[in-house]
């Protein structure tokens, strides 16, 4: 391929991270002298000063995606409760395996529990037992898998939102354009991996279709399903487990998928979300030199050998990685 792939800004405008990297150690620091009383509050300050305006009483009740989280502290115990799903005239049996099944797994300190009909996301332990570490995993494992599942087991199962999410809508010009800049990333990410998969370039080909995917989340940063899509073709390209041919044809089948996604159900999953921890790790300079110290010295062995298409593939599928990497801790206040 004799060209570089085209460029598409980000169709939400990426605003200064809301954290405050100093207020972390502070929380340490008064759960080490136990001060436990003060941890929450200065942890939910090092993930943004504006959380206080969502307090009443004892209690903040924060969005995140299509959820809204409800952090509690007593004089004795913090309580996290997270309304999740409306059940009653969902597939239940289906629904009910898969919600035992994420109890086990992906949850490590959060639960699920079922009242009536209405499933819940929670979790409850002693002021004395809130480690910051603990409890800003507690934080990002409910927003994180709330905020995903919910719209995959409305899709698959017919459950239905607890409440109605707060999201701030897109122009109807902006979400067209949007949907005909994909189609055109989708057509020219498939077009190079035929070519790649033809002269059986399988590095290359992975490349492509990794850039390919991760250029639509950070031109569009999709919400709903959409996002779940999305997210599910990029992590089976990471996938071990799988054959690497077999990951090169997932990930065909997955941008043929996108291709064929009904207009209508993506332009409805283009809109702007209040995000509470981001979805991301963020990244620190030193892992990033570390994490990109084998990519430099095979790229700069390409560049040697006159492989200059191979070196530009490897260090764009570096680069979209990178910035997806660090987006993921902006949002709006």
């Amino acid at each position: 391929m004799s060209k570089n792939y085209i460029y598409y800004p980000p169709i939400n405008a990426k605003k200064s991270s809301t954290r405050q990297d100093e207020k972390w150690d502070e929380a340490v620091a008064f759960f080490n002298s136990k001060q436990y009383d003060k941890v929450i509050p200065t942890l939910l300050e090092y993930v943004g000063n504006h959380f206080e305006s969502k307090k009443m009483g004892d209690t903040y009740e924060i969005p995140h995606g299509s959820v809204v989280i409800s952090i509690t502290q007593t004089a004795d115990e913090l309580l996290v409760k997270c309304p999740f799903l409306h059940i009653e005239n969902a597939k239940k049996v289906p629904l009910m395996r898969r919600l035992a099944e994420l109890r086990m797994y992906p949850l490590n300190l959060a639960n699920v529990v079922l009242e009536d009909n209405l499933v819940y996301f929670t979790f409850a332990c002693p002021i004395s037992l809130c480690e910051p570490y603990k409890i800003y995993g507690v934080f990002r494992e409910i927003c994180y898998h709330a905020d995903s599942f919910d719209d995959e087991f409305i899709e698959k199962f017919g459950a239905a939102h607890l409440q109605e999410p707060k999201t701030i809508p897109f122009s109807e010009n902006v979400k067209q354009e949007a949907y005909a800049n994909c189609q055109k990333i989708l057509e020219e990410g498939i077009q190079r991996l035929d070519h790649y998969m033809e002269k059986r370039h399988g590095n290359n080909a992975w490349y492509t279709l990794n850039t390919t995917l991760k250029k639509i989340e950070f031109h569009t940063e999709p919400q709903g399903y959409l996002r779940t899509v999305l997210e599910k073709a990029i992590d089976g390209l990471y996938d071990r487990k799988v054959p690497f041919q077999n990951r090169l044809l997932n990930g065909k089948s997955s941008l043929e998928k996108l291709k064929n996604y009904p207009k209508d159900k993506f332009l409805d999953d283009l809109y702007q979300i209040e995000t509470f921890i981001p979805y991301k790790y963020s990244a620190k300079k030193e892992n990033i030199r570390e994490n990109w110290e084998d990519s430099y010295a095979e790229a700069q062995e390409m560049m040697g050998n006159a492989q200059f298409e191979d070196a530009c593939n490897l260090l764009q599928s570096c680069f979209y990685g990178l910035v997806l990497l660090q987006f993921s801790e902006y949002g709006y206040q």
